[in-house]
């Protein structure tokens, strides 16, 4: 039966355990690796979570120490692990949540200036830009002949990266429109009143979207 009081984090690392034994800091260097922007709590859990699954019995520890290296904790999944992060998986996944504070920004953008708005759409697309940079450099790494750190998951890899760069590529392209769309506005506030047919043609344009 799934543990459904674990986080995605805790089975996001039974999930690496069962490629290979991994140590602390290896698993945590592996959450680390783009799982931000998908999952951002797995920063703060990834050191903890560890310790929690052992305690449950879905891991083991053991301390390796390799000649003059200090000794470290390296974990392994047990049945009773594997057991666990089946049960997940066949369980129905909750619908995905956006926190994004840009956003937040552009809807009590009428209390800022102009400069301030267009400034955080600007930052918007820097940041979405970023962010896809590091997912295009995810699947040149996974592509390369080496195959990357999980091989055996390269086709699932591919499947998650393309839909992060489209949705960072969707952000980049909306902030563009978005700086052009504001480009003549004088203030945050007139538009309200002097760009209302253009404001009815953009939500008609969503409400389309939306439809299709």
């Amino acid at each position: 039966m799934a543990q459904r009081d674990l986080t995605p984090t805790s089975y996001m690392i039974l999930g690496l355990l069962t490629v290979k034994d991994w140590s602390a800091y290896e698993i945590a260097e592996q959450v680390g690796r783009g799982v931000a922007e998908l999952w951002p709590s797995a920063d703060r859990q990834r050191y903890n979570a560890p310790k929690i699954l052992l305690e449950r019995g879905l891991v083991t520890a053991s301390t390796v120490t390799k000649g003059t290296q200090r000794s470290r904790t390296v974990y392994s999944i047990t049945d009773e692990g594997r057991t666990a992060l089946s049960d997940w998986l066949a369980t129905q996944a909750t619908p995905p949540a956006l926190q994004f504070e840009g956003m937040i920004r552009v809807i009590f953008a009428n209390q800022g200036t102009i400069a301030d708005l267009r400034t955080n759409l600007t930052t918007m697309r820097e940041q979405a830009t970023r962010s896809r940079s590091l997912f295009v450099s995810h699947a040149q790494r996974i592509s390369a002949p080496e195959a990357g750190t999980l091989p055996q998951q390269n086709h699932l890899m591919a499947l998650a990266n393309r839909f992060m760069i489209g949705h960072f590529n969707h952000i980049a392209e909306w902030a563009d429109w978005a700086l052009k769309e504001t480009a003549d506005w004088p203030d945050t506030v007139q538009p309200a009143t002097t760009h209302r047919k253009r404001t009815v043609s953009t939500l008609a344009h969503s409400i389309d979207d939306g439809s299709s």
